[in-house]
């Protein structure tokens, strides 16, 4: 066993140069939880990527657990090297990364990235091996090795924790992808459904657990087993915490208000003091149910139950919530206004990025920096104190209101925001300030649109078809501006954004010097993918499929949507990460009136 221990823990050793140098070096050799990790980068180590003379050198996560550090982090030079340190968190497993100064690269290979992987007492922890398997398609991309390279790294896990749920499923999963034996497939399905199963009847009634049982059947690709297997949960464990939201989601699907009220009332008498914690989503259904309907004590005895005894991280937006319900249905304007209040007077305690849950962990908390961090907590104070000034005219108390728009339309402001500001100026007939309003919602816009431009040039554009497959010619970009937009198939905000760029593409479609490229990224996904996508029906815009598995590292994202507006010349002028909602339209519109206004 220890020959096998050692062998694997060598392929996780930085690669040197053809000289035996290294020009990373990462330390401690072994690192553990609540150790502090260092990344040392020598740019004096010859064929490195990276010019001696670097001003600023950038790490680079490709692929991380490590929740709590930024995706990218500037390095410091120290006696003419360049380094990192970050403390690893009690729940870290592994990471990969590569680094950058500009538009120079530095990795150990073509189609590899430099690890850290967490260990104990010398020995990788669970998962290291199965999140390399999944760190191996940033860094092969569609390599034909790729299948086999995460194959190998399945036993490597299994070796060391034979135990590892996830790992005997994506092992499974793997092979079933490799054979074309309908046999063999059907009996590797078969170990797989009996590995799922035992997982379930394990704890059946335990949410987490469930978590892991439907992740096992996405990971086989059986999808429509996630029904069944909740109506399972739902018929023979209806007083479970998964059964109860279960049910509870379900009878909230239907047309029937006083019969969801009824079974919800009924429901309810079961609560306790020790199963209370089940029983939210229930309260909260009928919170908003009284409230709709105008019952003002049934609504505000069911808001009580809304936020827990236990600290959480969404305690100050459910109080939010509730506020903006009340003030929406004119009711209880006094109660409306101390929710209002607890959410402002708490402003600092609200969510910050993606916070993530895992039952063995709690919420684990995302990095971010003290301007990113500042920046939400004001946003949020504007959309209170708006909110708090359209309560006070509901409560008519004039001056109070005043006071408050007063402090929310600044500009740091969101859309949000400015709407409840119109909504208010318009109830108290000030059309001054309503244009005043409009011409701030105008130079917000402008004054962000103009910070955040870049220029760059862009990478050849010469991996995209359409979906005829045939290649898009480079010639035929030339000259022009070109909006190009990466999603994927399986991408929910991706599909959120769709309709907005329809409305962009339908204004400016008849521009010849406009080119709109909505392109599958390929991740995930194949050319027959993007062809099937529903919304070829749908959207009028031009579809097409990238090929190249590098473009996400060429084009500096790993997150999508991921929109770039390229201009004549050939260079990035803007990049739009995520999906942001609504502002998407106004904000690309925007920038493509500062390139249409180039010459």
């Amino acid at each position: 066993m220890k020959k096998i221990i050692v062998l694997l823990l060598l392929t996780l050793f930085v690669v040197s140069n053809s000289n035996g140098q290294q020009s990373v070096v990462i330390s401690p050799a072994y690192p553990e939880r609540g150790q502090t990790v260092t990344v040392t980068f020598d740019p004096a180590v010859p064929g490195n990527g990276i010019a001696a003379d670097a001003k600023e050198v950038t790490l680079v996560f490709t692929y991380s657990n490590f929740y709590n550090l930024p995706w990218r982090m500037k390095m410091q030079q120290v006696n003419g090297k360049w380094t990192a340190s970050f403390l690893l968190a009690n729940y870290t497993v592994f990471a990969t990364f590569y680094l950058e100064s500009g538009e120079q690269v530095n990795k150990p290979a073509k189609d590899r990235h430099y690890e850290i992987a967490v260990y104990q007492n010398k020995r990788p922890v669970e998962n290291v091996f199965l999140y390399k398997a999944y760190s191996m398609g940033a860094q092969m991309g569609k390599s034909p090795l790729l299948a086999g390279r995460q194959h190998d790294l399945f036993k490597q896990e299994l070796a060391l924790y034979p135990n590892n749920y996830e790992a005997k499923l994506r092992l499974l999963a793997n092979e079933m992808n490799a054979t074309d034996s309908p046999a063999k497939k059907a009996a590797l399905r078969k170990q797989a459904h009996q590995i799922i199963a035992d997982r379930f009847y394990a704890d059946p009634t335990n949410s987490g657990n469930l978590n892991k049982v439907t992740m096992g059947y996405l990971i086989i690709g059986e999808n429509s087993r996630l029904d069944s297997i909740r109506k399972v949960v739902m018929e023979r464990y209806p007083d479970s915490a998964p059964g109860r939201e279960l049910n509870a989601a379900a009878m909230a699907k239907g047309k029937d208000t006083a019969a969801q009220i009824a079974w919800f009332e009924k429901e309810l008498k079961k609560e306790t003091k020790e199963n209370s914690g089940t029983f939210t989503a229930m309260h909260e259904y009928l919170f908003r149910y009284y409230a709709a309907q105008k019952n003002a004590s049934k609504a505000l005895y069911h808001a009580r139950f809304l936020t827990p005894e236990k600290e959480s991280p969404y305690t100050a937006t459910v109080w939010e919530e509730i506020g903006r319900t009340l003030q929406q249905q004119q009711l209880a304007p006094d109660t409306a206004y101390s929710y209002a209040q607890l959410a402002l007077d708490s402003v600092h305690r609200y969510p910050v990025g993606v916070i993530r849950y895992f039952p063995e962990t709690g919420y684990i908390y995302p990095f971010a920096d003290d301007s990113t961090r500042q920046s939400v907590y004001e946003k949020a104070a504007c959309r209170l104190h708006a909110l708090l000034g359209l309560i006070a005219l509901q409560q008519h108390r004039p001056e109070a209101a005043e006071k408050h728009m007063a402090l929310a339309v600044r500009e740091i402001a969101d859309k949000e925001t400015l709407d409840d500001a119109a909504a208010y100026y318009r109830q108290t007939g000030n059309e001054q300030q309503l244009a005043r309003l409009d011409a701030f919602r105008k130079k917000i816009l402008r004054d962000k649109i103009w910070k955040q431009q870049v220029s760059k040039p862009a990478p050849a554009l010469t991996s995209f078809v359409d979906m005829q497959g045939k290649a898009v010619s480079p010639e035929a970009l030339k000259g022009k501006i070109v909006l190009i937009d990466f999603w994927a198939t399986w991408c929910i905000p991706c599909m959120q954004e769709m309709p907005y760029l329809q409305q962009l593409y339908d204004q400016h479609k008849h521009n010849k010097d406009i080119v709109f490229m909505i392109a599958n990224s390929g991740a995930k996904n194949t050319l027959a993918d993007a062809q099937g996508w529903s919304g070829n029906k749908k959207y009028t815009f031009p579809v097409y499929y990238n090929t190249d598995p590098e473009i996400g590292e060429k084009f500096r994202f790993n997150i999508i949507p991921a929109s770039y507006l390229i201009d004549k010349k050939g260079n990035i002028r803007f990049v739009n990460i995520g999906f942001e909602g609504p502002e998407v339209l106004a904000k690309l519109q925007g920038q493509l009136d500062v390139l249409l206004q180039e010459h």
